[in-house]
């Protein structure tokens, strides 16, 4: 059974996706340093570099930048309304494009673009990717573009026609808004997670108190109303903890490590307690096959993003070693944020890269010690 759970306090919003009661992903929303992913702002450019970058003041500590095409006319002092792609991070601000996109639960709408229907590549019947295709081309008005979501398969024609409609009108309001507004306004408040969470499969979301029914609407929400604590009673906190340690050990008694450093993570895998039964390949295989799924989950569940670097137990067979990468690429593709593998090094280093959407974990839940400049957690 797949779960949401909505744990509502006054400073902090903790959303827990879970399969039964394993936790699959966890998202943390401070108030006072909410994500702005999603979010329509309108910017004022405060300065454009000749490498075609033009820096956004979005009302945050710090301006957000924005690539630019050749044809861009941008100048500084212009107002331009921009969607932040990615949440500031370090000493980078927000990252932000001009071209906007509204998300709804079946579709992603854009104006402004080229006049193109894509449909998701999880759409595999014919006759339904081409009846997506005449759908969008008969309800969406000249001028914009239109991606189809995985979730939009069977739907009723009529429910997709409603789903257009509510997102062109969305759109036009927050472009007619736009044209009033003098300084760095937030146009609109959208949160993507939601729509590429709840999903048909979704079974429960269960929420904490009655101040979480502001942060999200459903039919299939439900209210706790137990004495035990939400995120207790489904063992989500220990399962952050867990998630914090550096080593995770593996039901072979092998375990794997887990090393962020500033240019990439490095994740190693060693054999531990596990000395296997029959000879050293076996035990090998056995250990990094159990690695993969491991490493795949905890990239995930910590939001790791960027250069990943995963450092298997050395293998000498070929065969060994395919079976290794096609397990590792089915078990990252489960993610909504997949990781991609470039390759195997000749060192048997096995090289991945994930797009980053917000902090990872780690830097959402501990700090720098003043001291030795680590975690000073473990």
């Amino acid at each position: 059974m797949k779960r949401l759970l909505i744990d509502y306090q006054p400073e902090v919003v903790r959303i827990a996706y879970l399969l039964d009661k394993k936790l699959l992903e966890i998202f943390i929303d401070y108030k006072d340093k909410g994500s702005l992913v999603g979010h329509i702002i309108n910017g004022v450019v405060k300065n454009i570099l000749p490498s075609r970058f033009a820096f956004i003041d979005i009302g945050q500590e710090k301006n957000a930048f924005m690539n630019l095409d050749a044809n861009n006319t941008l100048k500084p002092g212009r107002h331009v309304t921009v969607q932040v792609k990615k949440d500031a991070t370090g000493d980078k601000g927000a990252n932000v494009s001009s071209v906007l996109h509204f998300n709804g639960r079946y579709a992603i709408v854009s104006p402004g673009v080229s006049e193109e229907i894509g449909i998701s590549k999880k759409i595999e019947d014919k006759f339904e990717r081409k009846r997506l295709q005449k759908l969008a081309a008969k309800y969406l008005p000249a001028g914009y573009s239109v991606i189809m979501r995985t979730q939009s398969k069977d739907v009723q024609e009529e429910i997709l026609k409603q789903e257009f409609e509510y997102l062109v009108d969305k759109c036009i309001s927050v472009l007619e808004t736009a044209k009033y507004s003098t300084g760095p306004t937030i146009l609109y408040n959208d949160n993507p997670l939601f729509n590429d969470l709840i999903t048909d499969d979704l079974e429960e979301i269960i929420l904490s108190n009655e101040a979480a029914l502001s942060y999200i609407k459903s039919d299939r929400v439900k209210l706790w109303d137990e004495e035990i604590e939400l995120f207790t009673a489904f063992d989500i906190e220990r399962q952050i903890t867990k998630a914090l340690h550096r080593n995770i050990w593996l039901p072979c008694g092998g375990f794997v490590t887990f090393d962020p450093v500033e240019a990439c993570v490095v994740v190693d895998v060693n054999t531990g307690k596990f000395m296997g039964k029959k000879n050293y390949r076996e035990t090998v295989l056995k250990t990094n096959l159990e690695a993969a799924e491991c490493i795949a989950e905890q990239i995930t569940l910590r939001n790791l993003s960027g250069m990943i670097i995963v450092d298997f137990i050395d293998m000498r067979e070929e065969e060994d070693k395919n079976k290794l990468l096609t397990v590792f690429g089915q078990a990252l593709k489960k993610s909504r944020i997949p990781a991609d593998i470039v390759g195997m090094t000749s060192l048997g280093l096995v090289q991945l890269t994930r797009r980053k959407q917000r902090e990872p974990l780690y830097r959402l839940l501990q700090q720098p010690c003043s001291h030795c400049k680590g975690t000073g957690w473990f």
